[in-house]
């Protein structure tokens, strides 16, 4: 069993749950059949994810040049419901300014996030075509800025370094100040690295659900124990979901152990690619199904970063035409009938 599951058998009571989540500080996911913050996901059916991440190379200035109203376009055109957009991974550098990075990191602004601040931009332009934005964060600092991983209180060395409740209430900081920065225009996170061999647990999920909603207290959480599709924490509203090879699995009903049943998996042959691993058909299938049993698909779509091969931060032509056979093989009423 995993160790941060309730048992199944022990008996429900509400007066109990709601005192033990005052204890240790966050908001369960209502129960099913009581409403979820995760409804509109499920309803959504579908949606578009890009690793939009700044290099060392590249620095701040990536974000500068991104085309917002063309990528908003492309995920117009795709029926997207929703966009999950990361605001930065390993290399310490950010699509957005953040004045408590900045201050505890000991960074200038615009010497890791950026001055333009691009996912208040991508609400601004996503909204008016009915589609939400997500936002993507890893669990702790940047595993590849060893000056930023000591400032956090983390070990400065090479790659995940163990994290401790300390540690998680500083990067919380982070994290509400972009939440707060950005309320209901953000409607869910995803969470990476939230491993339990570097300590990730339901205190730390905890601490990082109440960040964010300081800015929504609808918005939805996830948090990523690794490729497996499975309900990780009691603070979570949804499964991150990760799966290399996606079509064999489906859900059985919406609900995972209380998590909306949620896969993220890539469209080209790895993370961040542009090109096209399978047909379209096999793809609408499988995505069909999945909202069938109830459940919801997040495909990950690779960036144009070179700005004389096209607007940067566009989807590629080959994803594009996969994006759009999909959408007009999934009806708009799939929900219908769940």
């Amino acid at each position: 069993m995993n160790p941060l599951r309730t048992p199944a058998s022990r008996p429900y009571r509400p007066w109990l749950i709601a005192i033990a989540c005052s204890l240790v500080g966050f908001t369960a996911s209502p129960a099913q059949g009581q409403g979820s913050r995760a409804d509109w996901l499920r309803e959504a059916g579908h949606g578009v994810f890009m690793h939009f991440l700044p290099s060392v190379a590249d620095g701040p200035k990536a974000a500068a040049e991104f085309d917002v109203e063309a990528l908003a376009g492309q995920l117009e055109r795709a029926g997207a419901k929703y966009f999950v957009l990361t605001l930065g991974q390993n290399s310490g550098f950010f699509n957005a300014p953040n004045a408590a990075y900045d201050r505890r990191a000991r960074y200038a602004p615009g010497e890791r996030c950026a001055i333009r601040d691009l996912p208040l931009e991508m609400s601004r332009v996503l909204a008016p075509r009915g589609i939400r934005l997500m936002l993507y964060l890893p669990c702790q600092p940047p595993n590849e800025d060893r000056r930023a991983q000591e400032a956090f209180g983390l070990k400065a060395a090479a790659g995940d370094q163990h994290i401790d409740e300390v540690a998680a209430k500083e990067w919380a900081k982070v994290i509400g100040e972009w939440a707060e920065r950005y309320g209901d225009r953000v409607s869910g996170w995803w969470f990476d690295g939230g491993y339990e061999w570097i300590g990730f647990d339901e205190k730390i999920a905890a601490i990082y659900a109440e960040a964010v909603r300081r800015g929504n207290p609808r918005a939805i959480v996830t948090f990523n124990p690794g490729v497996k599709l499975a309900r990780w924490t009691r603070a979570e509203d949804y499964t991150a979901g990760e799966l290399n090879d996606p079509f064999d699995v489906r859900p059985t009903s919406r609900f995972v152990d209380g998590s909306q049943w949620h896969a993220l998996t890539f469209l080209g042959s790895h993370w961040g690619a542009r090109d096209a691993r399978f047909p379209a058909a096999r793809w609408a299938e499988w995505i069909r199904a999945v909202n069938a049993g109830g459940g919801a698909v997040t495909l990950d779509a690779g960036p144009n970063y070179d700005p004389k091969a096209g607007p940067v931060g566009a989807i590629s032509e080959a994803q594009m035409q996969q994006l759009e056979a999909i959408a007009r093989a999934i009806p708009r009423d799939h929900e219908k009938g769940r």
